[in-house]
């Protein structure tokens, strides 16, 4: 037993003293341990900022007309978007699939992606796919597929 247990119980020892050494440092440089109790309060505020930031179901016209801007603004034009809502009662929550194409050049495409991503809206770029266009503009057809969530508006 004791050539085939003292080896293990060592290693075990020499972590342990090891783990406590790292929880003295983080004590003395002040850094908070995180306790449980710590983690879920952490997660609720960070819920509740999330559900803050969800916009009332009256702002989807705003999507709309942002998405259209950002496109006149690379220099592209957007024919149609259809959509699709999704109510997800329990969490009173509207989730909204968006799907449209633009045509353009390789970099008028970057640039619309581009200020999608930053868009202060929670936008959701679920698939984007290149397809070909006109060869002899230098075009091609990028297919857009959007999701983004609204509150359903309900006290």
């Amino acid at each position: 037993l004791t050539y085939v247990e003292a080896p293990r119980i060592d290693a075990l020892e020499r972590r342990y003293i090891a783990r406590q050494a790292l929880v003295r440092e983080a004590r003395q440089a002040g850094a908070a341990i995180a306790t449980p109790q710590r983690t879920f309060l952490r997660g609720r505020e960070d819920l509740a900022t999330f559900r803050g930031a969800i916009p009332s179901r009256s702002e989807f016209t705003g999507l709309i007309g942002e998405v259209f801007a950002l496109a006149t603004e690379a220099g592209l034009a957007i024919d149609s978007i259809s959509y699709d809502p999704e109510e997800d009662a329990g969490r009173n929550l509207l989730r909204y699939g968006l799907q449209f194409t633009v045509t353009g050049r390789y970099g008028e495409l970057k640039r619309f992606v581009f200020a999608l991503e930053q868009s202060q809206r929670l936008i959701a770029i679920e698939e984007l796919a290149l397809r070909g266009g006109d060869a002899q503009k230098g075009e091609v057809a990028l297919a857009v597929r959007l999701s983004t969530y609204f509150t359903t508006d309900l006290p």
